[in-house]
């Protein structure tokens, strides 16, 4: 057997290995860096709702009042000296409540005149009567539009959170107000809740045109060119820096931003300088949505560092089974080549006699015996790592499984905690009657048995002992709408019903609606890009079937691939992003688990005057009489 030969199979299959060990090793790293991405920007809006709740609650009760209105209302007409008098009455009717606001991490309370001049600054009052149109622009947009506004902007002292609100005395249009909460409160927030760094990035060239040259002091140059972030920031790293993350940054992770840092998509990446994640959460300004700040959070990076070590782990054993099997096979192929050899040998001593025949014969069979245990051996250890592969892939099943029960329960987990927000903040400022509280607990209530029932449900669908029962169809579809509101208003989905509410099946109650949510979770994803987000759900009887049609509009499944959605680990995303197990599992539990039948077509139909197509999902189950 020539060597050459071997040396270059050797090599191609090394360099193969290195190949397929990469793209799987960086797929996984990227999809843990998207999932990252998601998992802190939820994050971020969470506490963002909380700063809005408590905004409109401090607007509603302290500022938004008769007293306040009565003093507010005569600002924009008087002359100085009056207004000079108003102000003053301003500042003393509400110190004390601007005080005791400062303990939930309140950073500016700022009353603006109509045309935009700054009337009262409670965190600086001396300063006043800068006029802020070209600096301010949701100020000036409520003034001129008389609605409220909310967003992270840059100002002449400070940068915040703002929440600006109109003020009307009547339905006379007075002037405005501002409740600001600081970057340093949702950093300490993000840091302290989720155990992460944070720091947020301001740019500079914000900062350069709206700033007071005498308030630039309160930023420092970045590790990153085109940005700032206020001093106070490494005060709170060290307070909360509990694992001593090196704070350095590479010079890969630097080019990235520099290239990415202006656009609107949020990313996170690894950076090698500190072995953590780094997530940038862009920041836009609320008016012109261009990009004026990023939320920079590092975060544990075991998982790449771990993914990577392992990767080279992998290949090196891959080269050392790939050199004991190029061995292996080089002395087989060998050892026939002598075999031939042999048989020539003992060809030639045939003329001879019998008896050297006979044993030539002897040795070939002999030979082929071990060849062909030999052979045996190696199909027996072929088929146990076949057996192995599989069992590794059912693994990696599960693993999907427990993933979707964390997505689940991410939605309720947000509710509960937003209503208990909620009623704390309303506690504290004597607003919570019996009606809110009793909905508030009504609500964590059904949130809770909805996570109950779903570790309940994937527990039943991994022991396979779902129990079948009479149920009203109608009335799963109605409880899937009402759990997962909150994600198809943040989506903008409209969800139209047309259901018959007298129906009953036989079947599993909860993994139908299961089956809903994975349906909702593609059609979601499906309609990401889309301007019209719809989604239709029908209920109606047809023979001795209750049949559910589910139809989206997000342009349907390409035609060359309709027959194959239902297969396992089919997907058409991207594989960071699904594992094939959605429809597949709605295949399972309807068709298995319920005796039912599910197909999938492409419809396209007008609705609102406006063409529009989508998948549709047909779910059939038996009609279940009285």
């Amino acid at each position: 057997m020539n060597k050459i030969i071997f040396f270059f199979s050797f090599v191609f299959f090394v360099v193969l290995s290195y190949i397929v060990l990469q793209y799987e090793s960086n797929d996984k790293i990227d999809k843990h860096l998207e999932e990252t991405t998601t998992r802190y920007s939820q994050n971020y809006n969470l506490i963002y709702n909380d700063y809005k709740i408590l905004s409109s609650v401090i607007f509603d009760t302290k500022i938004n009042t008769k007293e306040v209105i009565d003093t507010f209302k005569e600002a924009s007409d008087a002359p100085k000296k009056k207004q000079a008098i108003l102000r003053k009455q301003l500042f003393l009717k509400l110190k004390d409540t601007y005080k005791l606001l400062q303990n939930h991490n309140l950073k500016q309370l700022h009353f603006h005149l109509p045309n935009n001049d700054s009337f009262l600054r409670f965190h600086r009052p001396e300063k006043f009567g800068d006029n802020l149109s070209n600096v301010r622009a949701t100020i000036k947009y409520v003034n001129e539009s008389k609605k409220p506004i909310d967003g992270f902007e840059e100002g002449r002292i400070y940068n915040g959170y703002r929440f600006v609100y109109p003020l009307f005395d009547g339905e006379r249009h007075i002037g405005s107000v501002e409740v600001s909460f600081s970057t340093l409160a949702m950093n300490t927030e993000m840091m302290k809740n989720f155990d992460v760094l944070g720091k947020f990035l301001i740019s500079k060239k914000v900062v350069g045109e709206k700033v007071f040259k005498d308030e630039k002091s309160n930023y420092v140059e970045s590790k990153f060119e085109d940005f700032y972030y206020e001093a106070k920031v490494d005060d709170q790293i060290q307070v909360y820096n509990k694992h001593n993350v090196k704070l350095l940054v590479s010079q890969n992770t630097k080019d990235i931003l520099k290239k990415r840092a202006f656009d609107t998509e949020s990313f996170s990446l690894y950076d090698t300088a500190s072995n953590s994640i780094m997530t940038f959460l862009k920041i836009q300004n609320p008016i012109s949505n261009e990009v004026v700040g990023i939320f920079l959070i590092r975060s544990d990076g075991s998982y790449v560092i771990a993914k990577k070590t392992n990767t080279r782990f992998i290949f090196g054993i891959l080269i050392v089974f790939l050199v004991l099997l190029h061995i292996f096979i080089y002395r087989i192929l060998y050892q026939k080549q002598l075999l031939n050899r042999l048989v020539e040998e003992k060809t030639e001593q045939l003329t001879r006699t019998n008896r050297e025949l006979e044993e030539s014969q002897y040795e070939i069979e002999l030979i082929n015996q071990n060849l062909e245990k030999r052979i045996k051996d190696e199909i027996s250890i072929s088929r146990s790592k076949d057996k192995i592969i599989s069992e590794q892939s059912k693994m990696v099943a599960m693993g999907e499984m427990i993933g979707n029960i964390a997505h689940h329960w991410r939605q309720p987990l947000s509710a509960i905690t937003t209503s208990i927000t909620g009623m704390l903040v309303q506690k504290e400022f004597g607003l919570l009657d019996d009606n809110t509280f009793k909905e508030s607990c009504e609500r964590i209530n059904d949130n809770a048995q909805y996570l109950s029932k779903t570790i309940d449900d994937f527990r039943n669908m991994l022991r396979g002992d779902s129990i079948k029962e009479r149920f009203n169809v109608a009335q799963v579809i109605h409880m899937f709408i009402g759990i997962n509101t909150k994600l198809i208003n943040e989506e903008k989905i409209t969800i139209q019903l047309n259901l018959n509410e007298e129906i009953m099946a036989k079947g599993i109650r909860n993994e139908l609606g299961q089956c809903l949510v994975n349906l909702l979770n593609n059609a979601k994803d499906a309609m990401v890009n889309k301007p019209d987000k719809f989604i239709f759900i029908d209920l109606f009887k047809d023979k001795d079937y209750a049949v559910i049609t589910f139809k989206d509009s997000g342009g349907g499944i390409e035609e060359n691939i309709l027959d194959k959605v239902f297969e396992p680990y089919f997907t058409t995303k991207h594989q960071s992003r699904g594992t094939g197990l959605g429809l597949h599992g709605v295949y399972k539990m309807i068709v298995d688990g319920m005796e039912g039948s599910v197909s999938v077509e492409n419809d396209v139909y007008n609705y609102n005057e406006k063409k529009l197509k989508g998948a549709k999902i047909i779910i059939s189950l038996v009609l279940e009489n009285d």
